[in-house]
């Protein structure tokens, strides 16, 4: 199964992606990221810890954590902010962490924690619109944090505002093939 998670809130980006992942054998779960009711982290541990694997914050997490840990992938689109991520996909980065491993540990001269999901592969499409070389290349290096910190596998992958349907049939063809 495959989850893609998308911020929506200035282009209806999720609608291409669908019909492009449709033509696959494989399941989709989608949420448009904008819509729902996510509360920042608190990073208060508790899923570390007292509610061990659960968020202490009942919002639309609820729904959209099991389905994350019962995928093979998970695909975030996000128009590409200052080099990161919307708020709306931030919020939801930040709250995973419930499915990660509690502990940390040193990999590399760096504290990283593993996902309690096995073979995860993590991907992101960031939606770029008047950005500078800088700001796309902080994109690419802040997925390739992610990627190191939950030590599963993935790549980012970056597109014009003006989505071409080939373009995105490329990169999703990579993903559901990889």
């Amino acid at each position: 199964m495959i989850t893609i998670i998308s911020d929506d809130s200035k282009n209806n980006f999720m609608d291409t992606i669908k019909e492009s992942i449709k033509k696959t054998t494989k399941k989709i779960v989608v949420f448009k990221a904008n819509d729902l009711n996510v509360e920042p982290c608190l990073a208060c541990a508790s899923c570390g810890g007292k509610t061990y694997g659960r968020c202490i914050l009942e919002d639309d997490m609820q729904k959209i954590l099991p389905q994350i840990v019962r995928s093979e992938k998970m695909i975030l689109v996000s128009p590409i902010v200052y080099g990161g991520v919307s708020f709306h996909i931030k919020k939801i980065m930040d709250r995973i962490s419930s499915v990660g491993d509690p502990r940390y540990y040193m990999k590399n001269g760096e504290l990283v924690k593993k996902m309690r999901i096995p073979d995860l592969k993590y991907y992101m499409v960031g939606i770029k619109e008047n950005l500078t070389f800088e700001e796309e290349l902080l994109f690419i290096k802040l997925h390739e944090e992610n990627i190191n910190i939950m030590s599963v596998d993935g790549k980012a992958f970056i597109v014009e505002k003006k989505l071409d349907n080939s373009i995105i049939e490329e990169i999703l063809k990579e993903i559901i093939y990889d």
